[in-house]
């Protein structure tokens, strides 16, 4: 699939996430968690990374709405419902990092670029600046490539010199061309996503 259109999908199931009931929730995040497990290792550090994410969110929610205490006699006891509702947005927001996970960020750097690049190509006419746009993007990939790459305190804190004299003397950056598949790929998820928003 084009990586406009699986960026442009990514877009519109953010959309879509927040509004789903439980019952399409579970079967979205059945489905994604069935995809990601052809990768286990790369599923458990995606939730790593995100653990303090996932959990500040729970008590944020948790310990904000005011309901019916968890701990009965304590005054700084979370609310039931706060602590329900934390769970649940946790749960949207992790199926929506496997959804990314999947979409985007398993593309190479070159295929996320040239997918940015073509969804943002049209907006020349307007006067948007594409071509300086894709082309910092580039170079901000290109140098997140190179840190990934590297080791201990270089990794941490960068090398700028070394970031610097690796940095490529041009940048190419190659559209792929929109296949009549991938139109109605997309199509066919926008619909599909917005039966489900409507139906939940």
């Amino acid at each position: 699939m084009h990586p406009g259109a699986r960026i442009l999908i990514a877009i519109l199931s953010a959309l879509a996430l927040p509004g789903l009931s439980f019952f399409y929730l579970a079967g979205l995040s059945l489905a994604l968690l069935l995809l990601s497990l052809r990768d286990l290792d790369r599923l458990v550090a995606l939730f790593r990374r995100s653990r303090w994410l996932l959990l500040g969110m729970v008590l944020v929610y948790a310990w904000q709405l005011p309901g019916v205490p968890l701990f009965d006699g304590l005054s700084w006891s979370p609310s039931r419902p706060g602590l329900a509702a934390g769970l649940v947005q946790a749960w949207r927001l992790a199926a929506m990092l496997m959804l990314i996970d999947i979409l985007i960020l398993r593309l190479p750097a070159d295929a996320l670029l040239a997918g940015v690049a073509s969804l943002l190509w049209p907006l020349r006419t307007v006067g948007f600046p594409a071509e300086r746009t894709a082309v910092r993007l580039g170079l901000t990939l290109h140098a997140l490539g190179n840190r990934a790459a590297g080791n201990g305190r270089q990794r941490l804190w960068g090398d700028a010199d070394a970031v610097a004299s690796a940095m490529p003397a041009s940048l190419v950056v190659r559209l792929p061309v929109w296949r009549l598949s991938d139109g109605l790929g997309l199509l066919l998820a926008s619909l599909a996503l917005g039966w489900v928003w409507l139906a939940a």
